[in-house]
């Protein structure tokens, strides 16, 4: 079945409420929390230091074609599964695919499924304006980048946009435990090549990722062309398409917000939305949202950059 998103932005109605966070703590962060972003900043450095490995790691055929496949299923699940369908509810499955998603998206080192979501929301809601908590326009590229992560104001996850995600045990225990699928994903990779697959399989395909997707949030509203009239910067921006498999037509993103369909003229590759149309064939998915017909033009009578 296809549905069609409605013309207007939407997120589920949650969205609309204050966040929630547990009481106690600086910004109602728990120690714990503040705990696991010190940790997470630990390890997002010697990520980037353990890249200096590929010097006693060459790469090879091998190494270089495990670094892809793990780059691209990742990078897949955090756009198809992360956004499209926990975020947006941009298509309907099973809630054994919803785990398989949220599991292959919490490898990605990019924090649990009800964190992602809760802030994604959010910014969609204040998108580029005060309340944003990635927007380059308010607080320059490099916070918007990956500044807001570390900073220490948004540690917990906002409860009240994702009641429709809480209400999955599955789900809160990926996310408080975080590290169990980092540690299974890197011993998979030692598995299949030692240590180098560690290296290139984890180390190196992951930095790249994560740095792809943090594109979108910081030079997609500042670099690109703008199709649509809407209440952010988003712009589209081919090269970061490119890397995220869809994700950087983001000014169509942000005027079709429900929608599974990000590339809306044929020159628009979009991966993630074409996998996700194969998955309908094969009956994994269902309900898949579509942008109106409307939306395969220049939409609101506008072109150009700004």
């Amino acid at each position: 079945m296809v549905a069609h998103s409605p013309a207007s932005p939407t997120t589920p109605a949650e969205d609309s409420a204050p966040p929630q966070r547990a009481p106690g703590g600086v910004e109602g962060v728990q120690p714990h929390e503040r705990a696991f972003r010190n940790l997470s900043l630990v390890l997002f450095v010697a990520m980037h230091l353990a890249l200096a490995f590929v010097l006693l790691y060459p790469p090879t055929w091998s190494l270089v074609a495990l670094a892809v496949a793990s780059y691209v299923l990742r990078m897949w699940a955090i756009t198809v599964g992360f956004h499209r369908y926990l975020a947006h509810r941009s298509f309907r499955t099973s809630r054994a695919f919803q785990f398989i998603l949220a599991l292959l998206g919490t490898a990605a080192m990019q924090n649990g499924p009800l964190w992602w979501v809760s802030w994604h929301r959010r910014h969609h809601r204040h998108a580029d304006g005060p309340e944003d908590p990635h927007s380059p326009i308010v607080r320059g590229f490099w916070h918007a980048h990956i500044g807001w992560v570390f900073d220490g104001t948004h540690d917990a996850t906002s409860l009240s946009t994702v009641k429709d995600l809480a209400r999955f045990p599955e789900l809160r225990f990926l996310d408080a435990f975080k590290w169990l699928p980092l540690i299974a994903y890197a011993s998979g990779c030692y598995a299949i090549a030692g240590l180098g697959g560690v290296v290139w399989g984890f180390v190196v395909s992951t930095i790249a990722l994560d740095h792809a997707t943090f594109l979108v949030n910081s030079l997609a509203h500042l670099r690109g062309s703008v199709r649509h009239r809407t209440n952010a910067h988003a712009r589209n921006n081919p090269f970061i398409a490119f890397l995220t498999l869809g994700e950087g037509w983001h000014n169509n993103h942000h005027r079709h917000e429900a929608s599974a369909r990000h590339g809306l003229v044929w020159w628009e590759v979009d991966l993630s939305y074409w996998t996700i149309r194969l998955l309908a064939l094969m009956h994994v998915v269902w309900d898949v949202r579509e942008p109106p017909a409307s939306a395969l033009a220049i939409d609101d009578g506008f072109t150009g950059n700004e």
